[in-house]
């Protein structure tokens, strides 16, 4: 399986976050909305000209800027 960046994978892929790039603020920034390593996930969209990308995480929506979803590293089937 393929690693790539959460901007990188198309709408609607079941995915698990493998890597959190970033420094300790970052990753407890993340960590606080429940994304952590191990965590499956949904894309949910993304928004043209780098604006959010939008997850599901459990029941949970979440909405993380285009920045922020460069550094978060997912795996998963036709990745």
């Amino acid at each position: 399986m393929a690693i790539k960046d959460l901007t990188q994978i198309h709408n609607s892929m079941d995915v698990e976050v493998v890597d959190i790039n970033g420094n300790y603020q970052f990753r407890e920034k993340i960590e606080s909305m429940g994304l952590r390593i191990g965590v499956h996930l949904t894309k949910l969209s993304t928004q043209v000209m780098h604006g959010p990308v939008t997850v599901k995480v459990g029941n949970t929506k979440i909405a993380i800027g285009h920045g922020m979803a460069k550094k978060i590293m997912v795996s998963g089937n036709n990745v």
